[in-house]
C-alpha cells in the first residue's frame, strides 16, 4: 500500500546546505533556494544521502533492521536499483524573526495548510482565509495583540482584523515553544526569510603555520536555529521484497536520532547542522497535538 508521512523538524543549529561555492551578493557561500520563490530549502537528495548514512550506522548495530539497499537503492550494477523510499525537498514551515517582544515565528497560509492541515479543525469553519486582504499586513494567530502593529525585524506591520470564529489551530506537542505565530503574504515571507538568514564570517587556516591564510576570508549563510522544517517521505511498495512499511519507518526513526547528533549539510565542525525530527512516527494527526493556537 502506498504510504507517506509528513515530518516536522526543528533546527537545533544553523543549517548550511550549500550550492557548491556559488556567490550571492555579499555572501561567498550561499545556500540552496527554490528557483521560483528564492526561499531556502533542503533538497531531497541531501536528506536522502545523510539519512541513508545514519541508517547504515543503525543497521551496523542491529542486523535485524531492513536491508539498506532495498530501502534506499544503489547506483551499482549495470542499471542500479531504486529503493522503496522517496524523499521530497524539505521547505521552511515556520521561520523565527526577532522582535521587541521576543521571537516571532512567521509562516504563510499555504505553508500552514500544507504542513499543519491535520491540525485545522473544521467544526465552525477554518480560521484561515484563502489569502490576506492586504499583502502588507500580518494575520496574528497567537501570542500578540492583533490590535497593535507587529514588529518583524526591521519591519513594523499592521495586523489584519481577527476573524470571528472560535475554530482553533493546534500545533504538535513538540512545537510548544512557538508562542508567537503570525502569517504573512508570500512576498513578505520571502523578505522575512532572506533578510534574517544567519550570515557568518570565517577564515581558512594554514595547516603548516596554524595561522590565518592571506586573502582567505569568506562569508557563508545558513537557515537559523529555531526554524521549523517540513519534509515528506513516501514508500513505493513496488520496490519491496519482504520489508514492510512499518519496518521502513522504524529504521528511519533510528536514523533521525543520529540526525539530531551529527546533523546535515556543511560547516559541521563549526557547530552547524543538527536537526531534531519531531516524534510523529504515526504521521501528523490531530490526536497528537497538545498546544493550541487560537485567535483569542
Amino acid at each position: 500500500m502506498n504510504e507517506s508521512i509528513k515530518y516536522l523538524a526543528l533546527c537545533l543549529d544553523p543549517v548550511h546546505v550549500g550550492t557548491g561555492g556559488y556567490s550571492l551578493g555579499r555572501v561567498d557561500m550561499s545556500i540552496v533556494r527554490e528557483p521560483a520563490t528564492g526561499i531556502p530549502k533542503i533538497p531531497g537528495t541531501s536528506l536522502a544521502g545523510v539519512i541513508r548514512a545514519y541508517a547504515e550506522l543503525a543497521k551496523s548495530e542491529d542486523a535485524s533492521l531492513p536491508d539498506i539497499i532495498e530501502l534506499f537503492g544503489t547506483a551499482e550494477g549495470d542499471q542500479g536499483r531504486q529503493g522503496m523510499l522517496r524523499f521530497y525537498d524539505a521547505e521552511i514551515a515556520l521561520f523565527p524573526v526577532s522582535s521587541s517582544l521576543g521571537t516571532v515565528w512567521v509562516s504563510t497560509i499555504d505553508r500552514i495548510r500544507r504542513w499543519l492541515h491535520d491540525f485545522l479543525t473544521e467544526e465552525e469553519g477554518l480560521p484561515l482565509p484563502d489569502s490576506l486582504q492586504d499583502e502588507n499586513k500580518v494575520l496574528v494567530l497567537n501570542g500578540l495583540d492583533s490590535a497593535m502593529p507587529v514588529q518583524l525585524g526591521w519591519l513594523l506591520l499592521e495586523a489584519e482584523p481577527v476573524h470571528e470564529t472560535s475554530t482553533k489551530v493546534q500545533l504538535p506537542g513538540g512545537l510548544g515553544f512557538v508562542r508567537r505565530l503570525v502569517l504573512v503574504s508570500d512576498k513578505l515571507f520571502h523578505h522575512s526569510v532572506n533578510d534574517h538568514l544567519e550570515v557568518r564570517t570565517s577564515v581558512s587556516i594554514d595547516d603548516k603555520t596554524g595561522a590565518a591564510r592571506k586573502r582567505a576570508l569568506f562569508t557563508y549563510e545558513a537557515i537559523p536555529r529555531g526554524t521549523v522544517i517540513g519534509f515528506e517521505i513516501a514508500v513505493d511498495p513496488r520496490r519491496a521484497s519482504g520489508t514492510t512499511n512499518d519496518a521502513a519507518f522504524d529504521l528511519l526513526k533510528k536514523a533521525f536520532a543520529s540526525l539530531r547528533l551529527l546533523g546535515i549539510g556543511g560547516m559541521g565542525t563549526r557547530g552547524f547542522g543538527r536537526m531534531e525530527v519531531l516524534d510523529n512516527s504515526e504521521g501528523l494527526r490531530p490526536e497528537q497535538a497538545s498546544t493550541e493556537v487560537s485567535n483569542d
